[in-house]
């Protein structure tokens, strides 16, 4: 697969992953945004970590609603 190939398959996975915190959390796009951008979570999809690329969206959206649960209290 190319990089091009990659960074469209992430953008695709990260948008789901936006998408499942709303949903999930009832949350409007602009803060599910936010907070999935300030997990780690991100940073490690960034990094192109395979083990996550094969998780599913509303598991990951589950992870980073639980680090930002984590860090607020």
């Amino acid at each position: 697969m190319t990089e091009e190939g990659r960074m469209v398959m992430r953008a695709a996975k990260i948008a789901n992953i936006i998408v499942c915190l709303c949903e999930l959390y009832g949350m409007s796009l602009q803060e599910a945004t936010d907070m999935f951008y300030k997990s780690t979570t991100s940073d490690l999809i960034e990094e192109g970590v395979a083990d996550l690329q094969c998780r599913s969206d509303k598991y990951l959206a589950t992870l980073v609603w639980e680090e930002y649960r984590e860090t607020t209290k």
